[in-house]
């Protein structure tokens, strides 16, 4: 039986080891957490950083390799693609695309070629430069790592007193130790999640994105279709194939986040050349019937690919997260909540007796709630209405949890 090699083993990449195995593949799973998702998931687990593609090519050996992926991980990108190399599997991510998602700076440079609402930035390695270039840019400003994706190391300032502190954040979340500083664009947050085949958009869904407020400012739910004008969807399918057509991204999925400021401009904020975090590919199915997930295999086995939009429904997406460490000690509701007939998929990742974390960064959710309804504003009551059935009793825990 041939083997797919799915890097990373958290809940976003478990969807693609289900797909693996339901299209008769054998799934080897990596990641360094022994206690990851994909461990009970794998046909064979390697308990190792999915960022050593020669650790792990030594490590399995001289197999056949169908096709390596890692969706939602910008952090693994670029050791798909050099397993991919290795084991001459079908299907490679265009160079410039892959630069794009693991360089922030990068994708702001081609940004700033395309003629692009853009906006100021810098990006170093070293503290003094980049206090320096604080001071130049201003506040509130965005410190983040460059190369890192799931809200990791970000904090938003409104002035210079926490600044070394928030560098050092960024670089400890930085596997280059780069630090990205970003003017902070006020507006209406978005996001794009879409598929090209053979050079064309062949899909997007775009979505109101929800954050969390400062300092991280972290997706927290998306709805589709974004309350947008025609004239703005039009402005974004232009850009996006602008975009795509600068870094060579002929063919798989590529998502973006973007603001649109009251001004009216069109700002990108990052980039990510592989299937969206968060559940994105979840919300993408019920909402319009199309398995992206099944696309993305399928384009790295070398397969032709289909891509049929079957619905357009309104529908959320909402994180389940929690406000504080400690001990998960019940789930409330949640039978209640699954007979809610605009509830149509609610994942919960945590048992009681778990640890789990504050929601400062998107590796620390709790689970997915999906739903769809006829309206929006039926959809937000709706939403509203399940967040208060669906309760998570913790114990807090004042030293943190491990």
């Amino acid at each position: 039986m041939r083997n797919l090699i799915v890097l990373g083993g958290g809940e976003d990449q478990i969807p693609a080891y289900r797909e693996g195995r339901r299209l008769g593949y054998r799934v080897i799973g990596v990641d360094q957490r022994p206690d990851a998702l994909g461990k009970a998931e794998a046909d064979e687990f390697l308990c190792m950083t999915s960022r050593d593609p020669d650790g792990i090519a030594r490590a399995l050996g001289p197999i056949d390799v169908a096709a390596v992926i890692s969706p939602a991980s910008d952090a693994a990108q670029e050791a798909v693609a050099e397993l991919s190399r290795i084991y001459r599997t079908p299907h490679q991510t265009a160079a410039g695309a892959l630069r794009c998602t693991v360089d922030k700076g990068y994708f702001r440079q081609v940004i700033d070629r395309l003629g692009l609402p853009a906006y100021r930035y810098a990006q170093a390695d070293d503290v003094e430069e980049l206090t320096r270039a604080a001071a130049d840019l201003g506040y509130p400003l965005i410190v983040k790592p460059a190369d890192s994706s799931g809200s990791k190391g970000i904090t938003v300032l409104d002035g210079p007193a926490d600044l070394p502190g928030a560098i050092e954040h960024a670089r400890k979340n930085s596997f280059s130790r780069q630090v990205i500083l970003e003017e902070l664009i006020e507006g209406r947050h978005g996001a794009v999640e879409s598929f090209f085949a053979d050079g064309r958009l062949a899909f997007m869904a775009v979505t109101d994105r929800v954050i969390t407020g400062r300092p991280a400012m972290i997706s927290l739910a998306h709805i589709v279709p974004a309350a947008l004008d025609p004239s703005v969807y039009a402005r974004l399918t232009e850009a996006v194939t602008a975009i795509c057509a600068e870094v060579g991204h002929r063919q798989g999925p590529v998502n973006f986040d973007f603001v649109l400021t009251p001004g009216g401009d069109l700002c990108f904020i990052e980039m990510g050349a592989r299937l969206g975090g968060n559940g994105m590919p979840l919300m993408v199915r019920h909402a319009f019937g199309l398995n992206t997930v099944e696309a993305a295999v399928r384009l790295a086995l070398g397969e032709p690919l289909t891509i049929d939009v079957t619905l357009r429904r309104t529908a959320a997406l909402r994180i389940l997260t929690a406000e504080a460490d400690g001990v998960l000690t019940d789930v409330e509701g949640l039978d209640e909540l699954r007979r809610m007939p605009e509830v149509v998929d609610v994942q919960v990742f945590k048992a009681p007796g778990d640890h789990v974390r504050a929601y400062t960064q998107a590796g620390h959710k709790l689970g997915y709630l999906v739903l769809v309804a006829d309206t929006r504003e039926q959809l937000e009551e709706s939403l509203d209405r399940a967040l208060r059935t669906l309760r998570f009793e913790i114990e807090p825990d004042a030293k943190g949890s491990t």
